[in-house]
């Protein structure tokens, strides 16, 4: 009789830590997202979700950027990045920040549609067999970008330009295709005056 209430207890005290940790109950964990999205449950935590699905937590944050810091119960998260997928180019790290350095040069001073437009061009030509295949490629690619050669494109860009840079990755179109662009008023060159004009910004023209 002493066994059997022993025993009682136990289960009633498994059933207990059972109830009151559901989540963690049920939790099985993977190497990576089995799907794209994760609806919210009571108690669940950033941090939790993310050492479950394999998610880094600062990329968890970054795909969700628009939640506050409070879940509510039922509301969906998303675990993949789905970005890129609707971006112009895929970038690495470095190459954007390429873009963005050599953007900030190039547009210094121009109107924040003008600096949008140069990271166009640097987009068209990748698109261009006439050009390399890559952002890196193009941008240092020899005698097509003054600031590469002089190294200002060293610089720091400014919060402007990686705005600009990043409104061009959405598929923007300022510039009809244009392949090139100069500043006609301090610059000269003989072969970009016989180029056709698309359009004008600022004191930029970019041409085909």
């Amino acid at each position: 009789m002493f066994l059997k209430k022993i025993v009682s207890i136990f289960i009633v005290a498994i059933l207990i830590f059972i109830i009151a940790n559901p989540t963690q109950a049920s939790y099985q964990y993977y190497e990576e997202p089995p799907f794209e999205t994760y609806k919210m449950s009571e108690g669940d935590t950033l941090s939790h979700i993310a050492e479950r699905y394999g998610v880094d937590l600062d990329d968890l944050y970054r795909f969700n950027f628009d939640i506050g810091s409070d879940f509510l119960e039922g509301s969906s998260i998303t675990l993949v990045d789905n970005t890129e997928s609707s971006k112009r180019v895929t970038l690495s790290s470095s190459e954007r920040d390429l873009l963005e350095r050599l953007v900030h040069a190039e547009a210094r001073g121009q109107e924040y549609e003008g600096k949008v437009a140069v990271a166009e061009v640097v987009f068209n030509r990748v698109d261009s067999s006439d050009f390399p295949d890559s952002v890196y490629e193009v941008i240092t690619q020899k005698r097509q970008f003054e600031p590469y050669t002089t190294g200002t494109i060293e610089n720091n860009p400014d919060d402007e330009t990686v705005k600009a840079v990043e409104e061009a990755l959405k598929g923007t179109d300022l510039v009809d295709g244009a392949l090139f662009f100069w500043n006609p008023s301090i610059a000269t060159s003989r072969w970009l005056e016989k180029k056709t004009v698309v359009t004008k910004i600022d004191n930029h023209e970019f041409l085909e």
